[in-house]
């Protein structure tokens, strides 16, 4: 089973009905076309002086949605739903250019992979000293000596 990079409140966001309306939205927005194929065939045709290509542009179907602003950056979950569920903060993208923003924002590098997964081990480690604190869970110290 592969884990998710999303915490479970994320999860709950990406399965509520708002954010298939914002899709929908979005959707109808870019008439299922890839927004930056759009935006990057119509400068190439202006600069090539192709004014077919600058009118069309090298369009291909919009598959994916993205968050220009990532909800999963945001300090309150206020906050995350209002990344989450504005359709100004999601564009449709093809395939293609979905790779290029996460490879250039560097979503996938080592380093960074290594550090969301060390942040959410101490947003365990967190909630595990509050549990310990607030007297529900034994704390392991205790039994330290013993074999």
């Amino acid at each position: 089973m592969s884990k998710s990079r999303y915490r479970p409140e994320h999860i709950r966001m990406l399965n509520d009905k708002r954010w298939v309306q914002v899709k929908a939205i979005v959707d109808r927005r870019a008439r299922g076309l890839c927004e930056w194929c759009i935006r990057d065939g119509k400068e190439y045709g202006r600069k090539t002086g192709n004014e077919r290509l600058a009118r069309t542009g090298w369009i291909r179907q919009g598959i994916d949605h993205h968050h220009l602003i990532p909800f999963e950056s945001a300090k309150t979950i206020g906050e995350a739903e209002r990344l989450c569920y504005d359709p100004n903060n999601v564009v449709l993208l093809c395939v293609e250019h979905h790779r290029a923003e996460h490879n250039q924002k560097g979503y996938h590098k080592k380093e960074n992979v290594k550090a969301r997964k060390d942040q959410a081990f101490e947003r365990w480690k967190e909630r595990q000293t509050k549990r310990n604190n607030d007297g529900t869970m034994e704390s392991n110290t205790e039994h330290e000596g013993a074999v």
